[in-house]
């Protein structure tokens, strides 16, 4: 298992989601975007924003007004219903039918899964909680590959090659929720100064389309919805266009700032509740402090 040396395009690399590729630079207040990405959106100063996928009439409303909880209140929910972790300060919907188990592993694991490189401790021991849906889809890609139109930008290519070798890359996505805790301590070793920074940091290097941005001025939590569309891929032998959509919350507590994303895949056969119940796990999502 090849070790990533910490250069700040791996440290960016390895603390991603993998599933989440947006390319955001600058500051938040008065944000200087990329030329590579287009912001549909900017709202700031409110508490509910709805996201609607590029593609699709659906949206999914994420109200940031009841994401934090005390230890009582979640001490109170439903064991039946919520997994509560008081220890690393999350509570969140337990599966919904069709769903997989809600799997706990570290970011170590899930890196290490499909990844020829997987970070150094302390961040590898970084814990992660996920329920998938479905299938997963397998893409392989390489520097051909057009990104939302665009070619694949060379930042892109070379975390590509750091994480999974030579070209092509044969990389497996999910629907599916992922819940990310980073100790505090951590991300500042890492040179990371707060949220924004954490935010930026994750999002720095990659190329999909932010199509709504929420991050209120000195707020503890930020929305960004993406999307990406991948022409020219192979999956299961045939060249097809995959399209990825991409909701990501963060938000923080005194001890830990926490990424809750959800992914989905539009796929034949894919029932319509689990649109709903997408709805139902960022509803549920809730930080313990």
């Amino acid at each position: 298992m090849t070790q990533l040396r910490s250069t700040p395009v791996v440290r960016a690399a390895t603390i991603g989601l993998i599933g989440s590729l947006l390319t955001v630079c600058g500051g938040l207040s008065g944000a200087l975007i990329s030329a590579s990405v287009t912001i549909y959106q900017v709202e700031r100063g409110q508490q509910q924003i709805d996201l609607a996928a590029s593609e699709a009439e659906q949206a999914l409303s994420i109200d940031t007004g009841g994401i934090f909880i005390s230890r009582q209140e979640a001490a109170a929910l439903d064991p039946e219903e919520y997994f509560v972790d008081l220890d690393r300060g999350i509570a969140i919907r337990r599966p919904l039918p069709g769903w997989g188990e809600l799997e706990e592993l570290t970011l170590g694991e899930q890196m290490a899964e499909d990844s020829t490189a997987v970070p150094s401790p302390p961040l590898s021991e970084q814990p992660v909680y996920r329920i998938r849906y479905g299938e997963r889809v397998e893409m392989q890609f390489d520097r051909s590959t057009l990104v939302n139109g665009q070619p694949l930008p060379p930042a892109m290519a070379e975390i590509m090659e750091q994480l999974y070798g030579s070209e092509p890359w044969t990389i497996p996505y999910y629907s599916a929720v992922v819940v990310n805790v980073f100790e505090r301590p951590v991300v500042a070793d890492l040179g990371m100064t707060g949220l924004p920074d954490l935010f930026l940091t994750m999002m720095r290097y990659s190329s999909g389309r932010a199509n709504r941005l929420l991050a209120p001025e000195d707020a503890d939590t930020i929305i960004v919805q993406t999307s990406a569309s991948y022409q020219g891929v192979q999956v299961a032998g045939q060249s097809m266009t995959i399209t990825l959509e991409d909701w990501s919350l963060f938000a923080e507590s005194e001890d830990a700032y926490y990424v809750i994303e959800i992914t989905y895949i539009p796929q034949a056969g894919h029932s319509v509740q689990a649109w709903d119940d997408l709805q139902t796990y960022m509803d549920s999502f809730r930080v313990i402090r």
